[in-house]
């Protein structure tokens, strides 16, 4: 029998110093994450170099009898990259990013960021469907789906996986897709981080090609006729444009650019936030953006311009810094129809003073409605929107007026929900098992079970939206 001590010994001659405990001089600096409420200490933070490192540390966590965390990018707003009493597996020295340019792949390490991948695949003229916050991992954002600018014409990022590297429950080494085990890869396709620690993905990678993006905005007075103006126009919108829109924003800039123009400058803009924004990100040429922005321009309610960008250039407008205070909560909707459009017009005209806070809708159309070859677990497919509240704040004390908001916002727009549950990417900290399940429906869930027990039989990997095995 390997004594704790001994495991522990064991994994800090394997990592050669890379094994912290809460005595370590980077201990507190390493285990903070992106949400600021979230303050949590694992006793062991170990950051591996390589899969088989990886393995050993997963190793050693079972013979310890630790819970296992897993920190990517560590932009999980519920905080699923630490927990209290855990070994965190920190991948950020894990980045490594290969492109095969004739085979329109990347081999991706499991620590990288979306900044890493698009710096790589750019200079080839390709990418695949990335973060729009730039520095989120790769992991995080793929295991749970992954909604982003190029998903009208490439799908989902997970739709986007083809293969993976995963240490499992046990230590050993899978590969999860056609050579290895196709189910697996199925459920690392939406099915979040319960089935190991994905040490490399493998991508598909589409033409970039040219972008225009169309900023307009509508008073927030009018949200209601605004969102509903923009639902007609997207039933029709061709695969080459997704929206995302947000509100209270001002008529200059959307809110995350805002948000992060104000903590650079260390107070608020002068401008009022009295309008609802809409960013049309158009895959094409300018020309061709001109006429399919056209009939949503036809009335004349929304006001802007557009503007030729790099999609790089596009990709890294999105950060927020870590150290804010955050609660997202929001669902997938069937429609964005009248109910969901008073609800969401109701939440950026009630937003907290002195918040950050702000309504963000981004569209699922073309591609991104559609099953990859193979399948995937992802289970919203069927929305036309994902409609969150976001609360970002710096004080303590406004913590209730924040997130008192997100939640009667979620409330609110609830009645036009698809299954009753929203984005994992967006779950808050507290998420029900009930909205997980939700999510995935009951045949997926039940398939994703039965998955986890032949790879997860303890639920060791149970930092995240857990799916339990299934019993005996």
């Amino acid at each position: 029998m390997v004594s704790d001590v001994d495991a522990l010994a064991g994994l800090e001659r394997e990592l050669e110093g890379r094994v912290m405990g809460p005595d370590h001089a980077d201990y507190h600096e390493t285990r903070v994450i992106f949400n600021a409420t979230i303050d949590r200490r694992p006793a062991v933070i170990v950051l591996p170099e390589s899969t088989e490192e990886v393995a050993a540390a997963v190793r050693a966590a079972r013979a310890m009898d630790l819970p296992i965390t897993v920190r990517g990018g560590g932009h999980s707003v519920a905080g699923h990259a630490v927990a209290d009493g855990a070994l965190t597996i920190d991948l950020r020295r894990m980045r490594g990013v290969t492109v095969d340019p004739e085979a329109r792949r990347a081999r991706v390490a499991g620590g990288a960021l979306w900044e890493d991948v698009d710096k790589a695949t750019e200079p080839h003229a390709l990418g695949t469907t990335g973060g729009t916050f730039w520095d989120t991992g790769v992991g995080g954002l793929t295991l749970s789906g992954g909604l982003g600018y190029l998903m009208g014409t490439a799908g989902l990022t997970c739709d986007n996986l083809m293969r993976a590297t995963v240490v499992t429950a046990d230590g050993a080494i899978v590969e999860a897709g056609p050579d290895g085990d196709p189910e697996l890869l199925w459920a690392l396709r939406g099915g979040g981080g319960n089935f190991g620690v994905v040490t490399e993905f493998e991508f598909q990678l589409y033409p970039i090609g040219s972008w225009q993006v169309g900023w307009y905005t509508a008073p927030v007075a009018d949200a209601e006729a605004a969102l509903l103006e923009l639902a007609a126009f997207a039933l029709q919108m061709p695969d080459e444009i997704v929206i995302f829109a947000e509100g209270p924003t001002t008529a200059g800039t959307d809110a995350v650019a805002e948000a992060t123009a104000e903590l650079a400058e260390g107070e608020a803009s002068s401008a009022p936030a009295d309008r609802v924004g809409c960013s049309l990100l158009f895959h094409g040429s300018p020309e061709a953006a001109a006429a399919a922005f056209a009939p949503l321009l036809a009335s004349g309610r929304w006001q802007g311009s557009v503007t030729s960008k790099t999609y790089v250039e596009i990709q890294s407008d999105g950060t927020l810094p870590f150290g804010l205070r955050h609660y997202w909560k929001g669902h997938f909707l069937r429609e964005l129809d009248a109910p969901a459009a008073a609800a969401l017009g109701e939440a950026m005209r009630t937003t907290p003073p002195g918040s950050m806070s702000f309504v963000l809708l981004e569209s699922l159309n073309g591609r991104a409605r559609i099953e990859p070859e193979g399948g995937a677990s992802f289970g919203q497919r069927a929305a036309r929107w994902n409609a969150s509240a976001l609360a970002i704040w710096e004080d303590p004390t406004q913590d209730e007026a924040n997130i008192g908001w997100v939640r009667r916002s979620a409330d609110g727009i609830g009645v036009s929900s698809l299954t009753g549950a929203g984005y994992g990417n967006y779950a808050p900290v507290d998420e029900t098992d009930d909205r997980v399940r939700a999510g995935f429906g009951p045949e997926r869930f039940a398939r994703l079970q039965a998955i986890k027990r032949r790879y997860d039989p303890d639920n060791v990997f149970r930092s995240n939206l857990n799916i339990p095995p299934a019993a005996d």
